[in-house]
């Protein structure tokens, strides 16, 4: 039986469990540290009871407010529009018209997932405008407001299709184009990440966030930690915890293959669960990625409404042969990098066909560049001199003037060598039709912007630049800015000229 969306309605029965889990599990997100003290074997000890009944009337609690959400929350659409009224104490109207709706993604994570419902997400282009979340939908109804949604653009692409076939028939054909049945597009698998691809991506990944990670759970189970290393290795770290640790040579090689093998580990695990069986198919002249494991995400890269175009590489992906793909959409605020649209693993070919449909142009393009100048190694060189001054007399006090001297130096030798290969790889690219900005120091990103989704451009010069007649030049897109530092100002004026007359001439629209 069809749904009725015209006439207002509630989300899926089991919404109500799915709203309570989600709302119980961001609660404790947001306040996980008042679960820390319980880490002690005297709070433990004495106080059990006490916050077991607590937790108790906090879940009771947030299941009532999570209850009288679910009942406020209420939808319909009519007149080619979205309505939406929901709140608990306080209540929200929202109105959306049909042309306002950029995007429309549908997700599915784990409680939704096990509970047989979608997420439903509805994206709109501007400045304070809203961003719908319904969180409980079978896919059976989401895929159907969804199409009621997406209509009225629908209908317009196919009498477009149709007025430009006719246009290139002859006389004969037109006059039986009547008769002719429309062919509706058929949805296309582009591209299927297979789970030994995914693994490459998840060698080649970054691991400082991984790294981070472990530290933070490190940290939290420091005092477990501290126990085992007592017992195991007879180490007294409340009377010499610094001297004995760093003196035996078993506790540093441990804790470092440690910290090795747990980062390894969890920057794998946190790529396969993200982009586990990631999808790439085409529908019209529009693309849906889909992709996770614990949470399944469904998005929509449209040309009409992206913006930006990244590619990221870096030796190990170079070796694999493969690259990462993120596209930014338009969006009422400065997009994040979660956010972005990725297409992982992907080959150079597949970059291509995903280019060419965004820009019209194949891939790769060449590009007169402006190179960043050598000047920015001092402003890159002052914070990381500063960090390595900060991390001696750090080490200074804790382990004397032998250990204070050696690992900054070596810091700082590190530190270097990026920041060379920073500036090196620091450069903007302009051709007829489109923008490049390159940055990295390890990993490489390229950053491809069509000229006429130009929004604005400014000119940034500090104290020091404008005595050595440099600038930093800004960007500004729907998704965000980008800065490219330390050009020639000269050199940067160009540019700039080159790119409002770009725009300027250019009849097509940033969206």
């Amino acid at each position: 039986m069809k749904t009725d969306f015209s006439i207002p309605r509630r989300q899926n029965f089991r919404g109500i469990l799915v709203v309570f889990l989600m709302d119980l599990v961001k609660s404790i997100k947001r306040n996980i540290y008042v679960f820390l003290p319980l880490l002690s074997s005297k709070i433990r000890e004495n106080y059990l009871e006490v916050v077991i009944i607590g937790l108790i009337l906090l879940v009771i609690l947030q299941l009532l407010y999570s209850y009288k959400s679910y009942l406020n929350f209420k939808f319909h659409v009519q007149d080619q529009r979205f309505f939406l009224r929901h709140g608990v104490f306080n209540f929200t109207d929202t109105d959306i018209p049909f042309d306002r709706i950029q995007n429309i993604n549908i997700n599915q994570n784990l409680i939704q997932q096990a509970l047989n419902v979608v997420g439903f997400e509805i994206e709109t282009a501007g400045q304070n405008t809203a961003e719908i979340k319904i969180k409980a939908l079978s896919r059976e109804d989401a895929l159907a407001l969804k199409e009621i949604l997406l209509k009225n653009r629908a209908e317009d692409n196919v009498e477009n299709s149709v007025s430009n076939s006719l246009e290139d028939r002859t006389e004969g054909q037109i006059e039986n184009a009547s008769s002719e049945p429309v062919i509706p597009h058929r949805k296309r698998v582009l591209f299927n990440l297979s789970l030994g691809e995914l693994l490459k991506v998840g060698v080649s990944s970054n691991y400082i966030k991984g790294l981070g990670l472990v530290l933070f759970f490190v940290s939290t189970i420091f005092q477990y930690l501290q126990e085992f290393f007592d017992n195991f290795y007879e180490i007294n770290f409340e009377n010499t915890y610094l001297t004995q640790a760093y003196e035996t040579f078993a506790f540093v090689v441990g804790f470092i293959i440690f910290l090795l093998a747990a980062t390894f580990i969890v920057t794998i695990g946190r790529t396969v669960f993200k982009y586990y069986d990631l999808k790439v198919t085409k529908v019209d002249k529009d693309y849906e990625v889909e992709y996770g494991l614990l949470k399944r995400i469904n998005q929509v890269i449209k040309k009409s409404k992206a913006q930006v175009f990244e590619v990221e590489e870096n030796p190990i992906k170079n070796l694999f042969k493969i690259k990462n793909v993120f596209i930014s959409q338009a969006s009422s605020q400065e997009l994040q990098d979660k956010k972005k649209i990725g297409v992982v693993g992907i080959s150079d070919e597949n970059i291509n066909i995903l280019f060419k449909s965004l820009f019209d142009l194949s891939y790769p393009q060449q590009f007169i560049n402006i190179q960043s100048s050598m000047r920015m190694m001092f402003r890159l060189m002052i914070k990381y001199f500063v960090l390595c001054i900060l991390i001696g007399l750090g080490l200074f006090t804790m382990l004397g003037l032998t250990y204070s001297l050696i690992l900054p130096i070596l810091l700082l030798g590190v530190f270097t060598f990026i920041s060379f290969k920073t500036i090196q790889k620091s450069h903007i690219g302009v051709n007829d039709d489109l923008i490049e900005v390159h940055s990295g120091s390890i990993h490489t990103n390229k950053k491809y912007i069509a000229t006429h989704k130009v929004q604005s451009i400014a000119i940034k010069r500090n104290w020091f630049q404008q005595r050595n007649n440099h600038a930093d030049l800004i960007i500004y897109t729907a998704s965000g800015l980008e800065r490219i530092g330390y050009l020639k100002y000269d050199e940067v004026v160009k540019v700039v000229n080159y790119l409002n007359f770009k725009v300027e001439s250019s009849a097509l629209g940033w969206i």
